[in-house]
């Protein structure tokens, strides 16, 4: 029964990788050995940090140069007031607008949960964009 969690121990890139691509998720790996998975027309990277206890997701969205600053944090500020499984912020250029969110691994996490949890960010990450986003993203 506990062969099936996936624990710090065992994540490795290519374990991601080969977990994303087995729930037949568009998923590539880019030059860093990143996963990046294709969905609903969004790209996700799903990056190891460090210490790998956790699964990193993101998704990067270009903003339009012509918004003002205050515009942009706004709506970072409705999205992260909002929604709990995503994560707003504006990258210190103002050229992006980052969403992302972490799956922790500490106790183990069913290969399942790591697929679906993956998905719902993606889902809810699509939604809080065209819901907030969708004027200022380029």
């Amino acid at each position: 029964m506990y062969d099936d969690l996936v624990t710090p121990k065992i994540l490795n890139r290519d374990f991601l990788h080969t977990l994303y691509d087995a729930a037949y998720m568009e998923c590539e790996q880019d030059g860093d050995g990143d996963s990046v998975i294709t969905e609903s027309g969004l790209k996700c990277i799903a990056t190891l940090p460090s210490h790998q206890d956790a699964i990193h997701l993101a998704i990067l969205f270009p903003l339009k140069d012509n918004v003002p600053l205050q515009e942009k944090l706004e709506c970072v500020n409705r999205i992260n007031d909002r929604y709990i499984i995503t994560r707003a912020a504006v990258t210190k250029d103002a050229t992006l607008l980052l969403c992302d969110y972490y799956i922790f691994l500490n106790g183990g996490v069913s290969r399942k949960a790591i697929v679906l949890g993956t998905k719902k960010f993606i889902e809810v990450t699509r939604q809080a964009a065209e819901e907030y986003a969708s004027d200022i993203i380029a």
